[in-house]
């Protein structure tokens, strides 16, 4: 079902998530695996990722990073960055680990989001990172039943009263940058809230109740196609990408 005729035009980011929250709060907006986020809970979610940014003292202007095949923390950075000011990279994480160490020098990178399965790489290429100040594992160490999701644990500390909330929020403009993407010609590319926004509304009509986004979401096409589930108030799911040989 598409909602495109009362969808937000191309403002900043987080007006696709306040739109359907206020039409459609107990409906499943992502999806990943057999794990299901209401809007409800997804903006939640992000409104706790964004006092963690302000909480870790990551300033506007800022960067983060996410280092993890498709998974809703990609989305919840996006829209969490998007509030405070700061700038996501999605990191292309089939990049040869020394390229993965450069770009993430390159950027400065003040806080990370690594998934378990990369997180053995993530540890050989942070000596190297002075500007890292702390790192977030997403997700349970394979065969340990007693692990803890330190990600799940990061959000849980962080309050999302509406002091805190506001007091975290940057009020950027349509032209911030907002997300860095990595394409397969080895481009990198910032986004920002109007340039996402264009790309979102350039994707192919909706059909049906649900999209799944199979694209690495570190691809234009990969966070544009996420983006244009939620725009229009569809399931967006989530797979998981296996590496290609780059261009």
């Amino acid at each position: 079902m598409s909602t495109h005729a009362t969808t937000p035009g191309f403002g900043l980011i987080g007006e696709l998530v306040k739109h359907q929250l206020g039409r459609t709060p107990q409906a499943t907006a992502l999806q990943y695996g057999q794990h299901k986020l209401t809007w409800r809970k997804l903006d939640s979610r992000i409104r706790r990722a964004a006092t963690g940014l302000r909480a870790a003292m990551v300033r506007p202007g800022e960067r983060i990073g996410v280092l993890s095949p498709n998974h809703p923390v990609c989305i919840e950075a996006v829209f969490a960055a998007a509030l405070t000011g700061t700038t996501v990279m999605l990191v292309n994480w089939w990049l040869p680990e020394e390229e993965i160490a450069r770009l993430l020098r390159e950027g400065e990178v003040k806080l990370m989001f690594v998934a378990t399965e990369l997180a053995e790489m993530f540890e050989r290429i942070r000596p190297g990172l002075e500007d890292l100040d702390s790192v977030v594992i997403i997700g349970r160490p394979a065969g340990d039943p007693y692990a803890t999701d330190d990600y799940e644990l990061w959000l849980e500390t962080h309050e999302t009263g509406e002091g805190m909330y506001e007091a975290a929020q940057f009020h950027p403009s349509a032209d911030d940058p907002v997300v860095q993407v990595h394409e397969a010609d080895g481009a990198n590319l910032a986004l920002s809230h109007r340039t996402l926004q264009l790309a979102v509304a350039a994707e192919p009509p909706a059909l049906g109740d649900s999209k799944v986004v199979s694209e690495p979401l570190f691809r234009v096409q990969g966070i544009s196609a996420a983006l244009h589930g939620l725009r229009e108030g569809m399931r967006t799911i989530l797979e998981h990408s296996e590496p290609a040989p780059e261009a």
